[in-house]
């Protein structure tokens, strides 16, 4: 091989192009054997690659000297290239949103399960001062004096609450924001937080824009469609988006048909997210009004 040429060039004259090394007019030249330089020859030559060839010809090249060796590295390329695609995966900021998402639910859920027991222990020593909103939402918990020590474990984890609750709104602002940057016209008629939860039930925002409006309209309602299939109860109406104030807020009779016109204006709001990207006024005007239309006929 001419010393001006590159051994990684597609364009020097080699006969054949493997992943540890290529066998050129001149014989054979071994790759290096660290796995991240190996990946970055494959992933960029990895289209004119001959393939994997017997362990043998690794050997002979003088990639390796023996059998248990070539499968060794070829088990450490495979490593670094999973690393690779979990890294590249994990750096998405939808992925990260919908990591959000999960958290920002873990969270809820956690404080209303601790809060209603350190409620129902307060209440078994004579005192409901510690926690005296809570609810089945957990909304705010305001923390007074109380007549237990304040070295007492619960009260100490009531003081937990307070401060996991005001994480738990940190949270939220950053899931508005990620999801605002991500998906601003679906954001601009649910409210980032409804399409952020959105966004994960659905896995992804490709899967998310190639549903149907019909689709949308239930998604987030599993427990209600099983029932109906398995007991035949009626299917439901809406699922995730009923947490929008236009379906929650209006009689049930309405319901249905909001839910569906909302539905229909939020996959073409998805749609319009993934391929373009960009803020669309126009529609959001369009959409605002026909939504508005539909809901003031109740």
């Amino acid at each position: 091989m001419n010393s001006d040429q590159s051994p990684h060039d597609t364009t020097a004259g080699y006969k054949k192009k493997y992943w540890y090394g290529d066998l050129t007019d001149s014989g054979w030249y071994a790759f290096s054997s660290d796995p991240l330089e190996l990946l970055e020859i494959f992933q960029r030559y990895g289209p004119v690659m001959a393939g994997l060839p017997s362990w043998k010809d690794a050997v002979d090249c003088g990639f390796c000297k023996n059998k248990e060796e070539y499968f060794t590295r070829i088990r450490n390329l495979c490593i670094a290239w999973s690393q690779s695609g979990i890294r590249q995966y994990h750096a998405s900021e939808e992925v990260r949103l919908i990591k959000l998402v999960l958290i920002l639910r873990e969270t809820d859920q956690m404080i209303s399960r601790i809060a209603e027991q350190v409620q129902l222990w307060q209440r078994m020593l004579g005192s409901d001062s510690d926690i005296s909103e809570c609810g089945s939402q957990c909304q705010d918990l305001n923390h007074k004096a109380v007549a237990v020590p304040k070295t007492d474990g619960v009260s100490l984890l009531s003081r937990d609450i307070i401060s996991i609750q005001a994480s738990r709104k940190q949270i939220a602002r950053d899931v508005s924001v990620r999801c605002e940057a991500l998906l601003p016209n679906c954001s601009a008629l649910l409210g980032p937080l409804v399409s952020a939860r959105l966004l994960e039930e659905a896995g992804s925002l490709k899967r998310l824009s190639r549903m149907p409006a019909s689709r949308i309209q239930i998604l987030g309602s599993r427990n209600a469609i099983f029932s109906h299939l398995v007991s035949g109860s009626p299917p439901p109406k809406h699922g995730l988006i009923f947490q929008h104030k236009r379906v929650h807020a209006i009689s049930r009779k309405m319901r249905g048909k909001v839910a569906r016109t909302l539905a229909a204006k939020v996959a073409i709001a998805v749609r319009i997210d993934f391929y373009r990207k960009t803020l669309d006024p126009v529609f959001l005007e369009k959409a605002q009004k026909q939504i508005e239309r539909v809901s003031g006929r109740s």
